[in-house]
C-alpha cells in the first residue's frame, strides 16, 4: 500500500522539477558583459580601475559587479566611491611651552604653533581620566597678552581601550596665533595630566575624472535661453560637464540641468556657469542625454564651441594572487549588492596602491549559453509538469483508494 506521505514526496519532487526549470529560477544572476583583469606578477593588494564602458554596462551603484579567479571563485573587493578617502596621513605635534601657571583651580598646557599654521581643530592626548571638567582654548603671539577662542569645552572621558592614555579633538573658530594655551578648570581638584597636542594632516581629497567618448550637442535660442542638447552613444556615469566659452569676455549666468534619457526627464542640478569660474557642472547621473537650460536674460547667448563630459574614476579595490588570473562579470540589473569581509583593507592608504586594469568589455559566452536555454517558451513546459504532477497524484490516490476498498470486508 502507497502511503500519504510517499505521495507527498512524489509530488514535492515534481514541484521542484517545476521551479527549478521555471524561468524564473533559470534567469537567476545573469552577467552579460565580462572584462578581463591585468595580469600580476606579485600577490598584494591591488585598486582595478574600472572603464567608462564597463561603468555604462553596470547599474548605476555598480553593486552587480563581480570578480572571480581562474578557480572560478568569487573575490571579494571594495569599490573606492565605498570607502574613506580623508585618511589622516600623519601628526604634527605642537611642542609644550612650559609654564609655572598650574594651580589648585586650573590645569594649563601651552602649545606651540612654530608656522601659525591656520588651525580649527586641535587634538590632545590625555592620560585615562573620568572627570567632570570644562575646558577654555586661548591664543596669543607673545605669551603676555591672551586672547579667548573658545570656553567651557566638556572634557571628554576616557574609552573603554586598554591604551593608557586617549585623545580629544578641541574644535574652535580657525585661527592661527603663535601658541594656544589649554586651560582645564577644576577648582580645588587635581590637575588633568595632557601629554601632547598637535594636529593631524589629511589628504584633501580631489576626485580623478576620466573623459567620456565624443559627444553629440546642439544649441538652440529661445525666449531668452539657451537650450543644449548633450547626447552619448551609451548610458554612461557622468560626473561633470566642461563647457569651452568663447564669448562673451565676462559672464554670469544660471544653468539648470535635467536627465532627459528618460520620457519624464528629471532635474540634476541647479548651478551658475561664470566667466571667474572653471567652467565646469557637476552632476551625477547615468544617462545618454542631458538638456542644459542656460538662462540669458536680456544678454547674448553664451557661445560654447565645444562641450566634454567626464566621469570620476571608480576602482575595485582587492587582495590578487600573483599566479592567478581574474575577470570581471558586470551587467545583471537583478543582482543584489554583495556582502563581503572587507578586514584586509584597515588601515590602508588607498591613494598608495598600485593601479592595474582590466580588458576591453565584451560579451559574456556563458550568458549567451544561458540565454539559449532559457529563451525556449517554458509555458508549454511548465503548463506539462503541472499536468503529470496531476496525474500522478490522481494515479497514487486512485490506488490507494482501490487497496483500501480491496482489503474492506
Amino acid at each position: 500500500m502507497i502511503s500519504r506521505q510517499k505521495i507527498k514526496i512524489i509530488g514535492l519532487i515534481f514541484i521542484g522539477f517545476i521551479i527549478r526549470n521555471s524561468p524564473i529560477y533559470a534567469q537567476g544572476n545573469l552577467f552579460k558583459y565580462k572584462a578581463d583583469v591585468q595580469k600580476i606578477d606579485t600577490s598584494g593588494i591591488y585598486k582595478i580601475e574600472l572603464s567608462s564602458d564597463l561603468c555604462a554596462k553596470s547599474v548605476a551603484s555598480l553593486h552587480d559587479l563581480r570578480l572571480f579567479d581562474s578557480h572560478e571563485k568569487e573575490i571579494a573587493y571594495a569599490l573606492s566611491s565605498d570607502l574613506s578617502i580623508d585618511v589622516p596621513s600623519g601628526f604634527i605635534a605642537f611642542p609644550e611651552i612650559k609654564s609655572s601657571a598650574n594651580t589648585d583651580t586650573v590645569t594649563v598646557y601651552i602649545s606651540e604653533n612654530k608656522n601659525k599654521l591656520n588651525i580649527n581643530r586641535l587634538w590632545v592626548k590625555l592620560r585615562n581620566t573620568d572627570a567632570n571638567r570644562t575646558i577654555d582654548i586661548s591664543g596669543s603671539d607673545n605669551l603676555q597678552t591672551w586672547f579667548a577662542i573658545k570656553e567651557n569645552i566638556p572634557l571628554a572621558i576616557a574609552d573603554d581601550s586598554n591604551a593608557p592614555d586617549y585623545e580629544q579633538a578641541l574644535t574652535f573658530p580657525t585661527s592661527s596665533y603663535h601658541y594656544f594655551k589649554i586651560k582645564v578648570n577644576g577648582k580645588n581638584k587635581n590637575p588633568i595630566d595632557i601629554l601632547q597636542s598637535g594636529i593631524y594632516v589629511v589628504n584633501s581629497y580631489k576626485p580623478e575624472f576620466s573623459a567620456l567618448s565624443a559627444i553629440q550637442f546642439s544649441a538652440r535660442d529661445s525666449d531668452k535661453k539657451t537650450g543644449i542638447l548633450i547626447h552619448l552613444n551609451q548610458p554612461y556615469q557622468i560626473n561633470k560637464l566642461h563647457l569651452d566659452i568663447s564669448a562673451p569676455k565676462f559672464y554670469n549666468r544660471r544653468v539648470v540641468v535635467y536627465d532627459v534619457g528618460n520620457k519624464q526627464g528629471s532635474e540634476i542640478c541647479d548651478t551658475v556657469l561664470s566667466s571667474s569660474g572653471s567652467q565646469d557642472i557637476l552632476l551625477s547621473a547615468k544617462t545618454t542625454d542631458i538638456k542644459l537650460n542656460i538662462f540669458n536674460g536680456d544678454d547674448n547667448s553664451l557661445i560654447i564651441s565645444h562641450i566634454q563630459a567626464f566621469q570620476k574614476k571608480q576602482y575595485i579595490i582587492t587582495y590578487l594572487q600573483g599566479s592567478y588570473s581574474y575577470y570581471i562579470l558586470t551587467g545583471d540589473s537583478s543582482a543584489k549588492p554583495a556582502n563581503y569581509d572587507l578586514s584586509f583593507l584597515k588601515g590602508l592608504k588607498y591613494s598608495l596602491l598600485p593601479v592595474i586594469n582590466h580588458s576591453a568589455v565584451y560579451k559574456n559566452a556563458a550568458y549567451k549559453v544561458h540565454r539559449s536555454l532559457t529563451a525556449h517558451n517554458y509555458t508549454f513546459w511548465l503548463w506539462l509538469s503541472i499536468v503529470l504532477v496531476l496525474l500522478a497524484l490522481i494515479f497514487f490516490t486512485w490506488k490507494m483508494m482501490r487497496e483500501v476498498n480491496t482489503q474492506s470486508p
